[in-house]
C-alpha cells in the first residue's frame, strides 16, 4: 500500500466536509458526539454502570474490579448532575477529545485526511460508539490516556522535518498519560509491553540510553501508586481477581470462536472486516517504522486476550478493544491511498456511518420504551432490559423505612444486582451484597448488620429461588418476600422479591462457605 496524496476532492469522506481536514476531523467529532448524547439520553443505565455509579458514591484510592479514575470522575459527575443520563456527559466529551487526538496521531504519521478517516471508522464502530463513548466505563479515560501518552512519544519517534523535539518533555508526558492509563485499566500495560517491544525492535532503541524514559517511568510508578497501596492493604484483592479471570480451564475451541465471533460483531462486521484485513496486510510491511509503532501498540493486547480464550474456557470481547483501537489510523492511510477500491471508501461511509446513526437511535428507543417486550419478545431475550433502572424500587424500600438513615440495611443476592439497587436507593441507606460473589460490596463495611440490625433482602424472584435454601443458614429469621414488579411505560418487565431477615450469621451461605 502506498501512501499517494490524491486531490481533494477524493480524499475526504463526503463532499461536504469542509476543504481543511481539521475543520472536517471537528464536523465528524462533533456529530456524533450529538448522537452520543441523543443515545445516553434515551437509554437507561446497564448492569455495570448501575455497579460503577454506586461503588463511586464512596471514595477511595482504588476498587476492587478495576483501578479507580473513572470511578473517581463518576463521583464528580454525580455531584453535578446526581444520577440522571447527563452523569454520562464527561465520558462522552472525553471520547470526543480521544477522538481529536486519533486525528493529530493519524494525521503525523500518514497525512490529515487519513486521520478524518480514522476517527470516522472509530467513531462508527459499535463498540467505540457506544461503549468507551456513551458510558460509565474504564475504557474511556483508557483510552483518552492511551492516546494522549502515544501522540507525545509520536512527535518524538516522527518528527516533522522543522521540529526539534524535546525527550525530557516526551517522556515525561508519555509516562504521566500511561500512568493515568494504568489508573483506568489494567489491561494498559500490553499496550506499554508493546511500546518496549518497538524499542527494542527499532533504531529508537538509542533512547534506552537516555535517562528520560526511566524518568518518565518513574512518574508513571506515582501515578499508578494508589492502585498499589489499595492492594497492598487489601491483600492484593483486585490484582489476584483480575489474574484468577485468565485462569485455565482446559482447550476450549469453542470459546475461542465465541471470542473471534464476539469481536466480529462489536466492532461492527462491516468494520471489523476492512480493519482485520489492513491489519494483516500490515504485517507484511512492518519495514515502515510508523506501521511498526502502531501493530507493536496494538498486538500484544489483541493477541493476548484473543488467545486466552483457548486456555481459560472463557473471555469477554471487549478485552481486545484497546488493541484494535491502533489498528484505525492504519485503515484511514488505507482509504486515503485507495479512492478506487471497490466498493468505494465513499460508499463504505456512508453506510458505516447511517447503520451508526440507525442502531444508535433504534437501540435507545428500544432502551426508552421496551418496545420489544410490547411485542412479546420474553424480558430475558431483550438486551436492553439491563439497562432498566430499578427506579421504582427506591419509593417502595422508603415506605418500609429504608431511606431515612437508620431503617432496615438493603441487601443484594449477587454484584450485579446489589449495582442497581444501589443506584435506586442511593445514599439514603446501607446497601450491600451478601452471598458468593459480592465484588466491591465486600469492602464497603456495614457494622450493623451485624448488629441485630433488621435488614430487607433485595433480589429478581430466580436469583432468590436458588439462594432461598442458604439464606436459612445466613439469618436467624427469614421473612414471607413481597413481590414487586417493575417496567417500562407500566408494562411489568422484571419480578423483584423483598424480604425481611433478622439476626445476620454469615455473609455467605454454610454450604457455600464449606466448600471454599
Amino acid at each position: 500500500m502506498t501512501l499517494a496524496s490524491p486531490s481533494p476532492a477524493t480524499d475526504r469522506p463526503f463532499a461536504r466536509l469542509p476543504d481543511d481536514p481539521a475543520r472536517a476531523a471537528l464536523v465528524v467529532i462533533i456529530g456524533f458526539t450529538a448522537l452520543r448524547i441523543v443515545f445516553a439520553a434515551l437509554l437507561g443505565f446497564g448492569v455495570d454502570e448501575s455497579y460503577t455509579l454506586g461503588q463511586a458514591r464512596h471514595l477511595a484510592l482504588s476498587y476492587f474490579d478495576h483501578p479507580p479514575l473513572h470511578l473517581w470522575l463518576a463521583h464528580v459527575s454525580m455531584l453535578v448532575f446526581g444520577t440522571s443520563w447527563a452523569v454520562r456527559l464527561p465520558f462522552v466529551l472525553m471520547f470526543a477529545g480521544t477522538s481529536w487526538l486519533v486525528f493529530r496521531l493519524t494525521a503525523r504519521l500518514f497525512g490529515a485526511w487519513a486521520g478524518v478517516w480514522a476517527v470516522l471508522a472509530l467513531n462508527a464502530s459499535l463498540f467505540f460508539l457506544a461503549s468507551p463513548g456513551s458510558w460509565i466505563v474504564p475504557d474511556g479515560p483508557l483510552l483518552f490516556c492511551l492516546a494522549a501518552g502515544v501522540l507525545a512519544l509520536a512527535g518524538l519517534f516522527f518528527p516533522e522535518a522543522d521540529e526539534a523535539p524535546s525527550p525530557w518533555t516526551a517522556w515525561m508526558l508519555a509516562g504521566l498519560w500511561f500512568g493515568l492509563a494504568g489508573l483506568s485499566k489494567y489491561s494498559a500495560v500490553f499496550v506499554v509491553a508493546g511500546l518496549a517491544i518497538f524499542l527494542l525492535a527499532t533504531v529508537h532503541r538509542r533512547w534506552l540510553a537516555h535517562p528520560a524514559p526511566y524518568a518518565g517511568a518513574a512518574l508513571a510508578l506515582l501515578a499508578i501508586s494508589p492502585v498499589l497501596i489499595w492492594n497492598l492493604w487489601n491483600d492484593w484483592a483486585s490484582l489476584r481477581f483480575q489474574a484468577g479471570r485468565g485462569g485455565g480451564r482446559g482447550l476450549s475451541l469453542t470459546a475461542f470462536g465465541q471470542m473471534l465471533a464476539g469481536q466480529f460483531v462489536w466492532l461492527a462486521p462491516w468494520i471489523a472486516v476492512p480493519l482485520a484485513t489492513i491489519a494483516a496486510q500490515t504485517v507484511l510491511k512492518l519495514g515502515d517504522p510508523r506501521r511498526l509503532f502502531l501493530m507493536a501498540l496494538a498486538a500484544p493486547t489483541i493477541l493476548y486476550f484473543t488467545l486466552q480464550s483457548l486456555w481459560s474456557g472463557w473471555a469477554l470481547p471487549h478485552w481486545p478493544m484497546p488493541g484494535w483501537f491502533f489498528i484505525f489510523p492504519l485503515l484511514g492511510a488505507w482509504m486515503v491511498a485507495n479512492p478506487a477500491a471497490s466498493p468505494s471508501p465513499r460508499s463504505w461511509a456512508a453506510w458505516s456511518v447511517a447503520l451508526a446513526v440507525v442502531l444508535a437511535l433504534g437501540i435507545g428507543a428500544i432502551g426508552a420504551t421496551g418496545a420489544l417486550t410490547r411485542l412479546g419478545v420474553p424480558a430475558r431475550a431483550d438486551p436492553t432490559v439491563d439497562a432498566l433502572d430499578w427506579t421504582a424500587l427506591g419509593a417502595v424500600l422508603a415506605q418500609k423505612g429504608a431511606g431515612r438513615g437508620f431503617g432496615p440495611v438493603v441487601v443484594g443476592l449477587s454484584w450485579n444486582e446489589g449495582g442497581k439497587i444501589d443506584l435506586a436507593v442511593g445514599d439514603r441507606a446501607d446497601v450491600t451484597v451478601i452471598g458468593p460473589d459480592p465484588r466491591g460490596f465486600a469492602f464497603r463495611p456495614v457494622p450493623r448488620l451485624f448488629r441485630g440490625a433488621d435488614v430487607l433482602i433485595v433480589a429478581l424472584a430466580g436469583t432468590f429461588a436458588r439462594q432461598q435454601a442458604g439464606l436459612a443458614s445466613q439469618f436467624e429469621v427469614v421473612g414471607e418476600p413481597e413481590r414487586l414488579s417493575i417496567g417500562r411505560g407500566g408494562r411489568p418487565e422484571l419480578d423483584l422479591v423483598i424480604v425481611p431477615a433478622r439476626g445476620l450469621r454469615s455473609l455467605t451461605p454454610v454450604s457455600l462457605a464449606l466448600t471454599r
